[in-house]
């Protein structure tokens, strides 16, 4: 009797109990739903498999492992309509659209983490945009069945700083943004690092870009500043550091390209200035395609390059760069070649007209044809030609200087250890 009242007693608190379990456990929608407007939602380490939509203006905190997962297609964030959203500390993972945004602004999602995603952030007609220290990696595969890590359009004042980016078709995609900064991101194993398309006020310093098809790919776009990036290994077929294309009012001050199968490939570029770059060790390092006369090419490096600078016939200024191949002397020692440097190849123009032809860079035939070249280039006066190469690398300059001030801070160092060994002897 008394064990089929215990049983009894325990199916009804078993049937009380589920429910209540349940009604505990509210949906991120919810949560969301229920945050006033202007709130902060601070979620657990709880993983939710929902989509959201959100219209209010909310902040979102996520904690150490608070995870995201789509149910279907649609994004797993969705914010429309929205003045103020920010999120912090989410990882969202296993989706096909991470963070969709449209017609918001006042946007910031920092610390996030995609994960095995088809595309990460996609944002339509936003303004005041702040996207920072975010991870994304994409699905494998082919380039054609990804999307982008970050992708803008029609947007505006945008700060894109401090991301990881691989895996993806191109880690950020930008098509008719006007202000954006892209600052200290790192996008590898991509099709284009960056993909600007109709962008206007432009800044991209200190990315660093690797193994991409192109680090970085500039189209119809107007004031532009690329400075201080670092472009390596993008050295597959028709591979390229950055490839540029009818544009104008480019900068391309400081950067570092090395081993790129074409470090810059400039097509159709107008006002624009290539200058105090280092080209290190590309199979070809400047490729100038209908080229207008007020380009600049100066003081840049070009050390260790099959082919410095090659171009369709079409002129730009190039002014004072240093060539390592460069064979002239400096009489009056003022640091200037005291003959012209001239570039001409070609084969390097052949390969602007027949890409297939790189497959026969250092074969003897080649390298002849280049000896032949540089016997008979003495004459040339007008295509490639550098009336005012350097003398020294700008590079060998700078390393030269610190090093002078390390050895002057290790003598003075050293002078003040022996004066106190000295004044300790004569005081015992």
């Amino acid at each position: 009797m008394n064990r089929v009242l215990l049983l009894f007693i325990f199916f009804i608190a078993f049937t009380f109990a589920v429910p209540q379990a349940h009604a505990k456990t509210k949906t991120l929608q919810q949560l969301i739903d229920e945050t006033p407007e202007n709130g902060t939602l601070q979620l657990s380490n709880v993983i939710y498999k929902e989509n959201v939509v959100i219209h209010r203006n909310i902040t979102i905190k996520g904690s150490e492992h608070t995870v995201l997962e789509s149910l279907n297609q649609k994004p797993a964030i969705e914010i429309e309509n929205a003045e103020h959203v920010s999120i912090n500390n989410v990882a969202l993972q296993n989706s096909y659209l991470g963070i969709s945004g449209k017609k918001s602004q006042h946007l910031r999602f920092e610390n996030l983490h995609f994960k095995n995603v088809r595309s990460g952030i996609q944002l339509y007609n936003t303004n005041d945009v702040t996207l920072k220290h975010l991870k994304i990696t994409g699905i494998p595969g082919h380039f054609s069945k990804k999307g982008n890590g970050i992708a803008l359009y029609n947007s505006a004042n945008v700060k894109v700083h401090g991301n990881t980016i691989q895996h993806v078709q191109d880690g950020v995609y930008i098509e008719s943004v006007n202000q954006i900064s892209l600052m200290n991101n790192k996008i590898y194993n991509g099709r284009y690092g960056i993909h600007f398309m109709y962008t206007k006020n432009a800044q991209t310093t200190g990315n660093t870009f690797k193994k991409n098809v192109t680090g970085i790919m500039l189209m119809m776009s107007e004031n532009v500043k690329l400075d201080d990036n670092q472009l390596y290994d993008q050295n597959g077929l028709n591979a390229s550091g950055m490839t540029l294309f009818q544009s104008k009012l480019i900068k391309i001050f400081a950067n570092e390209f090395q081993n790129n199968r074409t470090a810059i490939s400039a097509q159709n570029l107008t006002n624009s200035t290539i200058k105090k770059n280092v080209f290190l060790m590309n199979q070809s390092a400047i490729e100038l395609i209908r080229s207008n006369e007020e380009n600049q090419v100066k003081r840049n490096n070009f050390i260790g390059n099959i082919v410095n600078l090659r171009s369709d016939g079409t002129g730009s200024q190039i002014v004072q760069n240093y060539y390592d191949d460069y064979a002239g002397i400096d009489v009056n020692s003022d640091g200037i070649g005291d003959r012209n440097y001239v570039a001409l190849q070609s084969f390097g123009q052949w390969m602007v007209r027949q890409p297939a032809y790189q497959y026969f860079i250092e074969s003897p035939s080649v390298v002849l044809l280049n000896e032949i070249d540089r016997q008979t280039n003495v004459i040339e006066k007008e295509q490639l030609v550098d009336q005012e190469p350097l003398m020294q690398s700008t590079m060998s300059i700078k390393r030269k200087n610190t090093m002078i001030v390390w050895k002057l801070v290790l003598g003075v160092g050293l002078v003040f250890t022996i004066l106190w060994f000295w004044r300790k002897e004569i005081q015992g």
